[in-house]
C-alpha cells in the first residue's frame, strides 16, 4: 500500500540524499528538520502532536495498541487517567503533559512535569534558593506548616522541632530604631541592646510614627534604660517650708522611651538649699513612656530653691524644688490638754483616729506636713494654717501599738516643744492573754465583752469598767450594760435562740457563727474549754463578795502555772431571765459557753465565793457575761 504525503503548495518540502525530510529548508540537518516559517510572531508556530487523553490511552491497552513498535511514540496528554485506570500502561499517566511510549517498560512515561507544589505533594531533591528581588510574596488563605504537614487549627505559621529554635530578624539597636514605621507588635532580636547582651524586642507602640520597642528578655534581666529624663516637666506633691522637716512630699519625673528593664534603688542629695535627699526605689521601667516618684526627705537649710541631679536609665537631669520661708509662729503648746478620737488606744489592736493639741499665739501663717512614727503608730500633721489666736494641731493616727504602758509623744512646732502622755491599754478584746489549757495554752481575750479596755484587765481593785455587757444565749446584741439601772427592762425577749446559734460545729471543733458577738479573730468558749481552763489553773478571789448593785470590786481570777499569766472575771452577776432585773452582783459571776443543752438550755461557767462550776446550766434567756477566746 502506497502512503501519500499531503502538503500545502506553501510548505518547502526537501528529501535529502539520504531520505532525510525538511519543513521550510532544503536542507535538513536530521530525519526530520522543521523550520519555523516565520520567525517574526506573524503566524502560529510549532508540532502539534496528538492530544488524547489518559482514559483514551487506557482504553487502548485493551486493543494491544501500543508495545515495542510504537517504542518512542510521543503523545500530549489533555487531561490524567482516572484513579481507577492509572494501571499498566498508564499508571503513571497522573498529569496533563507531553508523554512517551516506554517499550521495554511497556507504560507511557511523563516527558518532564507539569506538577509543582501548588498542584501536588512532593520532595525536595536539594537545595533550593530564591532572590525575592525586592518583591513581595504572600499567602492567603489556610495555615503554614514547618515541620508539620497538619499546623496547628489555632495558628497561621506553625514551625513544629525539637531539635531546632525560631531565628527572628537579628539586628543592631540602631538599625532597630532605624525601621521605617514599625508595626504594632513587630519583633525582631536586638544583637547589641542591654550592654550587648541581646534580647527579643517588640513594638508596644499603636503610632508607627512614634515606637516604643520593649523587651521579651527571660535568661537575662535587662538594665535600665530610657531615652529621656523630662526634669522640665516635674512635678510636686506638698510644700517644704525653710527649717522644718519634710513630711508627704514627693516629685515626679516623666520619662520617654522605656524599654522594660529595672533600675536601682537612688538617693540624690540637694545643692542650692542643702539637707534634703530626692530618693526613690528601685523597680522596673515601662516599655515606653512613664513616671519616676522620688521622694523628698530631710529638714532644709534655708528658704530657697533645691536642686536635685539625678541619673537613671543612662541618662541625666536635674530638678528644683521650692523652699518657703517658715513663717508660722505660736506662743505655746499645751500638750497637757491633747485629746485622742476615739479616746481608747489598745496594745495590738489596728487604731485609726485624731490627736489634737491645742496651741496659742497662732499667726495665720501657713505650715507644711509634720509625720513621725512612735510605738507603732505613725502621726501625720497634714499641711494648712495657723488660726489667729488660739486652735488647735490636729494629727492623724494609723497603726497598731506594739508596747502597752504610758508613752511620751515628742512633739515640736514652729520653735515650740512638749511631750504628750498617752497610756496604751494592755491587749484587749481583740488582744488576749494566753492561759493554761491541759497539754496545751489557749488565749483568752483579757477583757469581759463590752468592758473599758484602756483598764488594767487584772488589777488589785477592780472596777465598774471591767463588767462589761450582758447578753442573751444564742444572740448578737447586748440587752443590758454594767451602767444599765437595776430594774426591770421593758421588752425583754423570753424566747429562747435556736440550737447552734452560737456554734455550728461540734463540741470539740467548734465553728464560729455571723451572730457570735466576740470581735474577729474570737469567739464564745465552749464549755469544754471553760472545764480546761478551771481544771488547769489556780485561782483567788479579789474583793469582798456580797450582793449590791454598787459591788463592782469582787472578781475571781485564774492564775496559769506555767507562765504566771492572769484572767481575772468580775462577779457581774446577771439580769432576770424573764424581767431583765439586775441580780446577784458582787457574789456571783455567770459566764456563757457556746453549748447548748436540751429544752432549750445552755451550759455555762458560774462562780460564787466559795463555788466554781464550769458546767452550770441555765434557759437561754437571762443575760450573763461573755468572756471570749481566740478561735
Amino acid at each position: 500500500m502506497k502512503n501519500t504525503i499531503l502538503l500545502p503548495l506553501s510548505v518547502l518540502i526537501s528529501f535529502g540524499a539520504y531520505s532525510q525530510v525538511g519543513v521550510n529548508t532544503s536542507t535538513p540537518k536530521a530525519t526530520l528538520d522543521v523550520k519555523a516559517k516565520n520567525i517574526d510572531g506573524s503566524s502560529s508556530e510549532g508540532i502539534i502532536v496528538p492530544q488524547l487523553t489518559g482514559d483514551a490511552l487506557f482504553s487502548a491497552i485493551a486493543g494491544n495498541k501500543y508495545g515495542m513498535d510504537q517504542d518512542g511514540a510521543v503523545v500530549y496528554v489533555t487531561e490524567a487517567a482516572s484513579a481507577d485506570n492509572q494501571t499498566g500502561q498508564t499508571a503513571k499517566v497522573d498529569d496533563y503533559g507531553f508523554y512517551y511510549f516506554h517499550g521495554q517498560h511497556d507504560e507511557w512515561t511523563k516527558l518532564g512535569s507539569a506538577a509543582t507544589i501548588y498542584r501536588t505533594d512532593g520532595i525536595l531533591t536539594g537545595p533550593r534558593h530564591m532572590n525575592m528581588d525586592g518583591n513581595n510574596l504572600g499567602f492567603t488563605g489556610g495555615r503554614m506548616g514547618v515541620g508539620t504537614s497538619t499546623p496547628d487549627p489555632s495558628a497561621i505559621l506553625d514551625l513544629t522541632s525539637t531539635t531546632d529554635g525560631f531565628l527572628p530578624p537579628r539586628m543592631t539597636k540602631v538599625q532597630m530604631n532605624a525601621i521605617f514605621h514599625p508595626a504594632h507588635g513587630l519583633v525582631i532580636y536586638c544583637t547589641d541592646c542591654f550592654g550587648n547582651k541581646g534580647c527579643i524586642m517588640v513594638n508596644d507602640s499603636t503610632n508607627p510614627l512614634v515606637p516604643e520597642w520593649g523587651s521579651l528578655c527571660s535568661s537575662n534581666t535587662p538594665n535600665g534604660d530610657v531615652l529621656a529624663l523630662d526634669c522640665s516637666s516635674a512635678t510636686t506633691s506638698g510644700t517644704l517650708f525653710a527649717g522644718s522637716m519634710v513630711s508627704g512630699v514627693n516629685t515626679t519625673i516623666p520619662y520617654s522611651g522605656g524599654n522594660g528593664g529595672a533600675y536601682n534603688a537612688g538617693s540624690f542629695i540637694s545643692t542650692g538649699v542643702t539637707g534634703l535627699s530626692a530618693t526613690i526605689a528601685g523597680g522596673i521601667l515601662n516599655s515606653g513612656n512613664g513616671n519616676l516618684i522620688f521622694n523628698i526627705s530631710g529638714t532644709p537649710s534655708a528658704a530657697g530653691t533645691a536642686n536635685f541631679a539625678i541619673t537613671i536609665g543612662g541618662k541625666s537631669c536635674t530638678f528644683s524644688v521650692p523652699v518657703n520661708p517658715f513663717l508660722g509662729s505660736i506662743t505655746a503648746l499645751n500638750c497637757g490638754s491633747a485629746s485622742f478620737t476615739p479616746p481608747t488606744i489598745t496594745q495590738g489592736e489596728t487604731y485609726s483616729g485624731t490627736m489634737s493639741i491645742p496651741y496659742t499665739g497662732g499667726n495665720g501663717e501657713a505650715y507644711g506636713q509634720q509625720q513621725f512614727s512612735f510605738n507603732g503608730l505613725t502621726f501625720t500633721l497634714p499641711a494648712g494654717a495657723l488660726v489667729n489666736g488660739n486652735g488647735n494641731l490636729v494629727y492623724t493616727v494609723t497603726g497598731t501599738a506594739t508596747t502597752a504602758g504610758t508613752m511620751s509623744l515628742p512633739i515640736s512646732f514652729a520653735g515650740q516643744s512638749c511631750n504628750v502622755s498617752k497610756t496604751i491599754s494592755p491587749s484587749g478584746s481583740g488582744g488576749g492573754i494566753t492561759m493554761c489549757m491541759g497539754n496545751s495554752t489557749k488565749v483568752w481575750a483579757s477583757h469581759n465583752l463590752g468592758a473599758d479596755t484602756s483598764l488594767d484587765p487584772n488589777p488589785s481593785v477592780v472596777t465598774q469598767g471591767l463588767h462589761g455587757n450582758y447578753y442573751q444565749w444564742g444572740r448578737i446584741d447586748s440587752v443590758a450594760d454594767t451602767y444599765t439601772p437595776a430594774g426591770n427592762i421593758s421588752g425583754w425577749n423570753t424566747t429562747p435562740a435556736s440550737n447552734g446559734a452560737w456554734n455550728s460545729g461540734t463540741e470539740s471543733v467548734p465553728v464560729k457563727t455571723a451572730i457570735d458577738p466576740c470581735p474577729s479573730g474570737f469567739r464564745v468558749p465552749t464549755r469544754t474549754e471553760w472545764t480546761a481552763l478551771i481544771n488547769n489553773s489556780t485561782s483567788n478571789t479579789i474583793g469582798t463578795f456580797s450582793t449590791s448593785p454598787t459591788n463592782f470590786g469582787a472578781a475571781r481570777q485564774f492564775n496559769c502555772p506555767s507562765n504566771g499569766n492572769k484572767l481575772t472575771l468580775p462577779a457581774s452577776g446577771s439580769r432576770h431571765d424573764i424581767t431583765g432585773a439586775l441580780a446577784n452582783r458582787g457574789n456571783e459571776g455567770d459566764y456563757w459557753s457556746s453549748t447548748e443543752r436540751s429544752g432549750a438550755g445552755a451550759y455555762l461557767l458560774d462562780f460564787f465565793p466559795g463555788v466554781i462550776n464550769p458546767a452550770g446550766s441555765a434557759t437561754r434567756t437571762p443575760g450573763f457575761s461573755v468572756r471570749c477566746i481566740a478561735e
